[in-house]
């Protein structure tokens, strides 16, 4: 009847821990400490009176049988190094261990008892990791409890003076000490487990969150900081999808956007940046700020409010940063650091992008400029000799001819639009070979094959360096330049077609188009070519059929080039 009364009795004590460990999982505070990953010094330090508490009542509640007390301490220790890592169950153990040394029953067990709680806070958290990692199953929990018994047993026989009082204590208690507190931690620790499965939920609801973020957010960079509009759009998308109080955008300068719920302070676009955005960006890390110096215009203000910085990263360079506050608590969640970091990382990606096809883009334009001012010198000398000789021979043509010229350049230099109807381009060209048949006269022939009501719109200054080559070595034996412009519309696009009737073009000037070199002196055929393939797509450079009975050249304009009215 003695025995069953202990067990009885040690049963009680091990459902008092668990109903304990009920009460207080159901703590948001200590939900989060224990969920927390990297804990501060006072979380530590809070999570190790709270198991140590339990081990000192573990060993308060004992069941003195003679010279010994049954307990259940080893509950309280282990779980606190399984449940707060190596730290927590090294100090609970310690808090446990001053008091069974002070307060035991018996001194002669004093010594023992103190260590073993010790150790079993350490193997507690010796484990740590592995029941983090979610590795653990309960028969693994509960051998490990066995072993951890079975080494306080150990201890009682190392410490214990006289040996026989050990012996014939242990012999007394061993089996049940042994038995119900492995099975009192699997209860003890399913306690807890729920708030392993809130983790869980938390981290999707987290990841929903941040995607929707991201999605809504991202595009509003595509212009870079610089677009007032869409960064004040920026900071309102992310106050209405966090619980943040309050977001300030900057730029390396000044505040460029900001946005607040409902705290006092305001903050104005144009202000100087706060100090912890500037630490941010000269660090390149993520910083947090919880107190102001008493002099600071920010105390009272920083009393309930937390900010959150960091930087806007394009090539190891900060470019701005974004700064939140959050309200106090006891501890920063991680949660809303890890959004935090997650928003800013993935702007920095679409910030560099956004600068990269800023690069790309003014680079085009100063492709486009260069082909602008690219002027054949030879060109104009033999224009200007063409309307020097008409001159004497005809005056109202040479007049003409200088009209002609003025348009031709006028285009050619004033040209803003990169995009022209097909009917300009056109008219550029027909200057162009007006000129050269003013210079050629007869021995030069044009044929226009070009639909009327052609409705397209082209890259400008895309066909006068194709029909500029054609008239320049179209030579045919009878010495005379034969050039044919025809256009076409067909269902994937507008296909047009410069061809001349010249001894072709040399293998290994083709070749170098393919390549994307430049050809000789003139970059034209080349830079039409990597335009074309820029605007339509690879497959749709210049295609060029050549032979020794002439070449033709063949332009595919795509179907978004077709203006339907």
């Amino acid at each position: 009847m003695q025995g069953d009364r202990l067990i009885f009795e040690l049963i009680l004590n091990i459902a008092l821990l668990v109903l304990i460990a009920n009460l207080i999982s159901k703590f948001r505070l200590i939900q989060k400490l224990i969920l927390q990953e990297d804990r501060s010094l006072k979380s530590q330090a809070f999570l190790s009176v709270v198991f140590g508490g339990m081990v000192v009542l573990s060993t308060y509640t004992g069941i003195d049988i003679g010279s010994y007390s049954l307990n259940t301490r080893v509950i309280g220790a282990m779980a606190a190094g399984l449940l707060g890592g190596p730290i927590v169950g090294l100090y609970a153990s310690l808090i446990g261990a001053i008091y069974v040394y002070l307060f035991s029953a018996h001194q002669a067990f004093a010594m023992a008892s103190a260590f073993s709680t010790m150790m079993f806070g350490l193997l507690g958290g010796g484990f740590y990791p592995y029941f983090q990692r979610g590795k653990w199953k309960y028969q693994d929990l509960f051998l490990l409890t066995c072993f951890a018994e079975v080494c306080d047993m150990v201890c009682l026989l190392r410490f214990t003076v006289p040996v026989e009082m050990a012996l014939n204590t242990i012999l007394e208690i061993s089996l049940p000490m042994i038995l119900l507190n492995a099975s009192g931690i699997l209860i003890f620790i399913s306690s807890f487990n729920h708030m392993f499965i809130q983790q869980d939920i938390e981290r999707s609801r987290q990841l929903q969150q941040a995607s929707g973020l991201v999605r809504k957010c991202l595009p509003l960079l595509v212009k870079g900081l610089e677009d007032c509009d869409n960064m004040e759009r920026f900071a309102k998308t992310i106050l209405e999808e966090t619980d943040w109080a309050g977001v300030v955008i900057t730029s390396r300068s000044q505040i460029i956007a900001c946005g607040q719920k409902e705290i006092d302070k305001n903050f104005q676009i144009g202000e100087k940046i706060p100090d912890i955005g500037v630490r941010v960006m000269e660090t390149g890390r993520m910083e947090t700020m919880s107190q102001v110096p008493l002099s600071s215009p920010w105390y009272e203000w920083m009393k309930e409010y937390s900010l959150v910085a960091a930087p806007f990263m394009i090539r190891d360079q900060a470019a701005g940063c974004l700064i939140v506050w959050v309200k106090k608590q006891w501890v920063f969640r991680k949660s809303e650091l890890e959004l935090h970091q997650h928003l800013v990382d993935l702007s920095s990606y679409q910030l560099a992008l956004s600068e990269l096809e800023r690069q790309k883009d003014m680079r085009q334009k100063a492709e486009f400029k260069a082909l602008q001012f690219q002027v054949n010198p030879h060109f104009l000398f033999n224009a200007l000799n063409t309307v020097s000789c008409v001159c004497r021979e005809n005056p109202i043509r040479a007049r003409e001819l200088l009209i002609i010229l003025a348009n031709y350049f006028r285009y050619n230099l004033n040209s803003e639009a990169y995009m022209v109807p097909f009917e300009e381009e056109m008219e550029h060209v027909r200057d162009y070979l007006e000129l050269e048949k003013a210079r050629f006269e007869e021995k030069l022939i044009i044929t226009y094959d070009v639909p009327k009501d052609l409705e397209l719109e082209i890259p400008t200054l895309i066909l006068q360096p194709i029909v500029e080559n054609a008239v320049r070595y179209g030579i045919n034996r009878e010495g005379k330049r034969i050039v044919t412009i025809c256009a076409r519309e067909e269902p994937k696009g507008c296909k047009v077609c410069i061809c001349d009737e010249g001894k072709g073009m040399p293998e290994e000037v083709l070749k170098k188009l393919k390549s994307g070199e430049s050809i000789g002196n003139s970059v034209g055929l080349s830079n039409v070519h990597k335009r074309m393939k820029s605007i339509y797509g690879e497959e749709n450079g210049l295609h060029i059929t050549s032979s020794k009975e002439g070449t033709c050249v063949k332009l595919c304009f795509g179907a978004e080039s077709l203006r339907r009215l």
